[in-house]
Order: C-alpha cells, then sequence, then structure tokens
C-alpha cells in the first residue's frame, strides 16, 4: 500500500496556499481562513492509500470547493499536474 509522504503532502499543500496569494479580491482575514483549510487536509492525504492523481483532485476539490471557486484560470490543470508526478512517483516505490 503505497502512500504519500509528508514531504509530497507538503509540496502539494504549499502549491494550494501560495496561489491564494495572487487572488485579488480576498482581503487577509479570508485569505489566513482560506490557508488553515488547506493545511487541514494533510492527514487524510497523509492517510489514504495507493491514491491516484484523479481521486485526490476530485476530492481536494470536494473539500476545499470554495477555495477552488476562487483560483484562476487555469491553475486546476498545474495541480493535477503535480499530483500526477507524485502518484507515479508512488507507483516506483
Amino acid at each position: 500500500m503505497a502512500r504519500l509522504d509528508t514531504r509530497d503532502v507538503k509540496e502539494i499543500l504549499d502549491m494550494l496556499e501560495d496561489e491564494i496569494s495572487f487572488i485579488p479580491k480576498l482581503d487577509k482575514i479570508e485569505k489566513m481562513k482560506m490557508r488553515s483549510k488547506i493545511r487541514k487536509q494533510a492527514n487524510w492525504l497523509l492517510a489514504w492509500s495507493s491514491p491516484t492523481a484523479e481521486m485526490i483532485y476530485q476530492r481536494l476539490e470536494e473539500r476545499l470547493s470554495d477555495v477552488f471557486s476562487q483560483y484562476p484560470y487555469g491553475f486546476s490543470n498545474r495541480v493535477k499536474k503535480l499530483l500526477k508526478v507524485k502518484s507515479e512517483s508512488l507507483l516506483s516505490k
């Protein structure tokens, strides 16, 4: 049962958090709340055994629907690419 390691999860969550800085219409408090919500996703990502990129993306989008709706166009493609790389690295372990 392959699982994401903490470094992979941190990289995924950092990417989601960093993109919040580029959302112009949010104030500082809303951005802090979104970052907090993203950080709370670490435990279930670490616990998930044998995840695929599609499974992770769908679940993240469900759990963070309000955050994903704020991201700029094209960001979801970058997230999917990163998740694909991370899930492929699980297969090689």
